[in-house]
């Protein structure tokens, strides 16, 4: 709690003093104003960051909705390779396992490394 100044009473009270009063007064409305100013630009700047942050969001849902994207195509890409991947060493174990063992068996290899066409 602020303690009150000491009050002059209104008979005592000289030409000065009222003239001290008056610009204690002023210096309190510009103090109290300048704060005011200082608020409302605070608000504002805010507000401004507010509205960026909110842009920022957008941007960066904007990017992780393309990378999402971009990561499901090439995560199907690579299932596919790792299939046809699978298929081949599928095929070289089956001519391994049924094909003569030694040097004969290399043509078999390569036609296993070979897809099919289809």
């Amino acid at each position: 709690m602020t303690t009150q100044p000491d009050r002059i009473p209104l008979d005592d009270l000289t030409s000065d003093a009222l003239d001290a009063l008056y610009d204690r007064l002023d210096r309190v409305r510009n103090a109290w104003q300048e704060s005011r100013a200082r608020w409302w630009k605070a608000n504002a700047r805010i507000d401004e960051l507010d509205a960026r942050v909110r842009e920022l969001e957008a941007e960066n849902a904007r990017y992780e909705e393309v990378v999402v994207g971009d990561l499901n195509e090439a995560n199907i890409g690579l299932q596919r390779q790792a299939t046809r991947a699978e298929a081949t060493v599928t095929r070289v174990r089956q001519a391994v396992d049924a094909g003569p063992v030694g040097s004969c068996c290399a043509h078999l290899i390569r036609a296993a490394l070979n897809p099919p066409a289809t």
